[in-house]
């Protein structure tokens, strides 16, 4: 069998002993604490349960793991992978049919023919809901269904918005009970073989789950639980085998596409992982103060003889510089390689993001149009230059100065010039893509900005998922952190700022007796602590 070269610690330990024993097992891993490894020695302990099924959260990361698994029976797969051998493969078809069909014939499909007319004095819904909103609404109540472990597209799921603003109850359960009827004649489109309507991965996967599938595994290992959607948790609680889920909910930053922070929602005894392998004292100190800022019930050990620093450098340039917007990330690489810098883009996806952003401004500027969803609805790109320097716009400043600064054409061609990442000094990523990602001297683009002020003065708090955010940025450094795009913090613990809905992760874990700093999940960190 493969697994570490090094013997586990005594929490990696307690965390086989929970698994041999049978249970669904809770892994509560903070950044950089060997969660890979600890799953490793679960397998290797496994004995004659021979069939084990590694989860992972993306293709990349199950092709890197199935490298490491190899020889201990654990076969690594997505989620979505098992989907689409039942369900996926005999759609093949509709999912590569990249045709586009319009509001209006996409209407006509569904039956709706007419808008939806009301009363007099209903607000918002005088003159009754136009066709092409209630198409809208009924692909977004769609969507909530296939992301949901419901079995049925209920009136739940259908969105409220200001188009339903001033309708009585009666009106709204009206409209809602139309969208629901029209939402199950596009499901029934969608698993129809010869349907009309676009097909897409959610489809299938929820197919799937509907179908109550049987994983044939002797036990599953589910890694980076706490971005878990609610199919997956349902499809792996309604197994007879035993289930081990390892991740951090204070890392879970996908809320945006439907993750949920998801780690309290699986049964079983609880362990946790608070010893960091990437980084010694000072990173995770500094990491700690975000962990408390959230009221975490665990804390960072660095690892024990590791050097680590945390300061604002400014005569050396970082092996990767993390930013908050794709706008910040092309304004870093631009400048980097005016420095002369070889510089890569981490992430393939988010290269093709950004250089469309690029050609998106260019043609903007050249033809005063552009198909890019984030540009599109500019008429020139000096409309997108106000909006982008109002408060609203603060995303898009660095882009607009950095094409400002070296023209469109200009920006298009430096990310051209970009190389593998493997062969980069310097890579720039967005802190989403750098979750999983590690370099030895990292930096905090300066697009991190506190919480605007309330117009009385006071203090906001800071947005739960962005805090998250800042947390796994300032983890992605095994040696040095330089934290300038975060410097705001101090003032604003000064200040008594907090983060808004926070979600507190699960304070009761046995350790079986090893060492790791925590607090409760009730108690109240007085900021600059």
């Amino acid at each position: 069998m493969t697994g570490p070269a090094y013997s586990p610690t005594p929490e990696q330990q307690h965390a086989v002993d929970m698994f041999r024993s049978g249970q669904n097992t809770v892994i509560e891993a903070l950044a950089g604490t060997g969660k890979t490894s600890t799953l490793q020695f679960i397998a290797n302990s496994a004995g004659r349960r021979s069939r084990g099924l590694y989860v992972a959260f993306n293709k990349a990361i199950a092709t890197e793991a199935g490298r490491k698994f190899a020889g201990t029976g654990v076969v690594s797969k997505t989620m979505h992978s098992l989907a689409f051998a039942e369900f996926g493969a005999p759609m093949r078809h509709r999912l590569n049919d990249r045709r586009t069909m319009r509001w209006n014939e996409k209407a006509k499909h569904l039956g709706i023919t007419s808008k939806m007319m009301f009363p007099s004095g209903h607000g918002a819904a005088v003159g009754g809901l136009p066709i092409q909103t209630l198409v809208k609404m009924t692909s977004e109540a769609l969507t909530a269904f296939m992301r949901s472990a419901e079995d049925e597209i209920t009136e739940e799921m259908v969105p409220w918005g200001p188009d339903l603003i001033g309708l009585n109850d009666d009106l709204t359960g009206e409209v809602r009970a139309a969208i629901v009827g029209y939402a199950r004649t596009y499901w029934e489109d969608l698993i129809d073989p010869d349907g009309q309507l676009r097909y897409d991965h959610d489809a299938y996967f929820k197919q799937w789950a509907l179908s109550r599938p049987t994983l044939p595994y002797d036990y599953i290992m589910l890694d980076e639980a706490q971005d878990s959607d609610p199919i997956t948790v349902q499809v792996l609680m309604n197994q007879d085998v035993q289930v081990v889920t390892v991740g951090d909910n204070f890392q879970s930053i996908y809320g945006w596409r439907g993750a949920t922070n998801a780690m309290d929602r699986f049964d079983g005894v609880r362990t946790s992982l608070t010893q960091s392998f990437r980084f010694g004292d000072e990173i995770a100190e500094y990491a700690n103060r975000w962990l408390s800022l959230m009221h975490a019930p665990l804390r960072l050990q660095g690892m024990p003889g590791r050097r680590s620093s945390v300061f604002r450098a400014t005569k050396r340039m970082p092996e990767a510089i993390l930013t908050r917007s794709n706008g910040r990330a092309i304004q870093e690489l631009v400048e980097a390689q005016e420095r002369g810098y070889e510089t890569g883009i981490a992430g393939e996806k988010k290269a093709k993001e950004m250089r469309g952003l690029a050609q998106a401004s260019l043609d903007l500027q050249r033809e005063g149009k552009t198909h890019h969803p984030e540009l599109r609805d500019y008429n020139s790109w000096f409309d997108f230059v106000e909006y982008a320097m109002s408060d609203d716009g603060e995303e898009y400043r660095p882009l607009v100065e950095v094409i400002e600064k070296y023209t469109a054409r200009g920006v298009v061609r430096a990310i051209d010039a970009c190389v593998p990442t493997d062969e980069a000094q310097v890579t720039v990523s967005t802190a989403h893509v750098s979750k999983g990602l590690e370099w030895l001297q990292v930096q905090i683009a300066e697009d991190f900005h506190p919480p605007r002020r309330s117009a009385i003065g006071g203090v906001q708090p800071i947005p739960a998922e962005e805090a998250r955010l800042a947390y796994v940025a300032s983890t992605r450094a095994q040696r040095h952190l330089d934290p300038r795009g975060l410097e705001w913090l101090d003032g604003y613990l000064a200040e008594g700022g907090w983060v808004a809905s926070s979600e507190p992760a699960t304070a009761h874990v046995d350790n079986g007796g090893a060492a790791a700093p925590a607090i409760t999940a009730t108690e109240k960190v007085p900021y600059g602590a």
